[in-house]
């Protein structure tokens, strides 16, 4: 039991005198603990350690104290018991491989993939159509756009404003993303992934995207409205529900929404601790079960290497980014978590993952990247990602299971590539 929980109860008796003006109203209707045998044959003791009297009160009374009590604490207590007993009881999804589910398609269940990239990239765009088709994924270039080819009259309202002075690059990244979701708004397209030039999968990333859907479905649709739970999703449009707005699947750091909720799905594609990656954070320890990926509402995330977008979700960011005036991300970033109307989910470990390149676009200065140089030309994986796409199709390995070249293996070693 953590250190938080048991402190909170030891202050108990102090700070139950404030239950005396609590209504006791719907906060329990969407809760949901995990069952815990077990619990129910500890001896039940006061805050003294001497055994209990509340067996000879009136049952009332003491049913109305618990219902007060787990109110007061019931955040408390489910982060302990969510933090502690993960592994012991298995609160991790086992993702069901079924060949006729629809995000096992061609377009992971969205209406299109699009990719982001700079005409004269052929060094991104070949590795990345080579994995493409290696997963058997249809994808959609669209060419990006520099900043010296956006007119000043189309830049965003308040676009260097505010003391900040834009880097090289950023709008132009900026712009050729919110086209992408003009296009999504003027198609009418359902849904899209976007991703931009330099990112790598796993060969199994049809099964992690199904894991995905369940867990999108599970937390964007929360709390349900009753009676409808749980609600018939068959009807609905897209495969991962109806009630998102963006699903941020590849980043550089990202980590949970310390009040929010968290699915865990078992994927055997997940990198472990030791090889999970990144820059910018990631979810505090205890979040995900060991062997599992977990889906949340996100507190911060950063790059845009992917992330997916719903049409009614375009059109809010669309409309929001009129007046932008920070990168890309950092404003995804801000408007997601402030506000109220957008339901934005993130994803640990990153199921999308960029991969270096010695002509990696100015982060910090030419061909470095992430505090390294990179001076050779070569196909490598993406970061976190264990059996690689780009990897694989450039060897020639990709249609053969068994001679899938790995990256690591997930017990903290190398693995054995030969």
């Amino acid at each position: 039991m953590s250190a938080h929980f048991k402190e909170t109860m030891a202050n108990m008796p102090q700070r139950l005198q404030s239950l005396q003006s609590v209504q006791v109203g719907p906060y329990l209707r969407n809760i949901r603990l995990p069952q815990l045998p077990q619990y129910s044959q500890l001896p039940t003791t006061d805050l003294q350690g001497k055994a209990s009297k509340l067996h000879s009160r009136n049952p009332k009374l003491v049913i109305a104290f618990l219902v007060l009590v787990f109110i007061f604490f019931w955040k408390n207590i489910i982060y302990d018991v969510g933090t502690h007993f993960v592994g012991e009881y298995k609160p991790a999804v086992d993702v069901i491989i079924d060949d006729k589910n629809p995000i096992r398609n061609r377009t992971l269940g969205f209406q299109d993939i699009f990719v982001l990239s700079l005409p004269e990239r052929t060094d991104r765009r070949k590795p990345l159509l080579a994995g493409a088709q290696a997963t058997d994924l249809n994808v959609t270039v669209i060419d990006a756009i520099r900043d010296r080819q956006i007119p000043v009259a189309d830049y965003p309202e308040w676009w260097g404003t505010n003391n900040w002075v834009p880097k090289e690059g950023e709008l132009g990244c900026l712009m050729s993303h919110l086209r992408t979701w003009k296009k999504i708004i003027n198609e009418n397209i359902t849904s899209a992934l976007i991703l931009e030039s330099d990112v790598d999968w796993d060969m199994r990333i049809k099964d992690s995207m199904v894991g995905l859907g369940e867990g999108v479905k599970a937390i964007a649709d929360w709390p349900f409205e009753p009676p409808s739970h749980p609600r018939d999703f068959s009807k609905e449009v897209s495969p991962y529900g109806d009630r998102w707005d963006l699903v941020w699947l590849g980043h550089c750091g990202s980590y949970a929404n310390g009040n929010g909720r968290i699915y865990a799905f078992n994927d055997t594609s997940a990198p472990d601790e030791e090889h999970a990656w990144s820059f910018g954070g990631g979810p505090a320890e205890g979040h995900r079960p060991p062997g599992t990926r977990i889906v949340y509402q996100f507190h911060k995330s950063v790059c845009t290497t992917g992330y997916a977008i719903s049409n009614q979700g375009a059109r809010k960011f669309e409309k929001l980014f009129r007046q932008a005036n920070s990168p890309i991300d950092l404003k995804m970033w801000d408007h997601c978590v402030n506000d109220p109307e957008l339901a934005c989910l993130g994803v640990w470990p990153q199921i999308i993952s960029m991969a270096e390149s010695k002509t990696n676009i100015k982060h910090t200065e030419g061909g470095q990247a992430f505090g390294h140089e990179v001076t050779e030309e070569r196909i490598v994986a993406g970061k976190s990602i264990q059996i690689s796409a780009r990897v694989n199709a450039n060897a020639g390995t990709a249609g053969d299971p068994s001679k899938w070249i790995k990256e690591f293996e997930n017990d903290g070693k190398k693995a054995d590539k030969k």
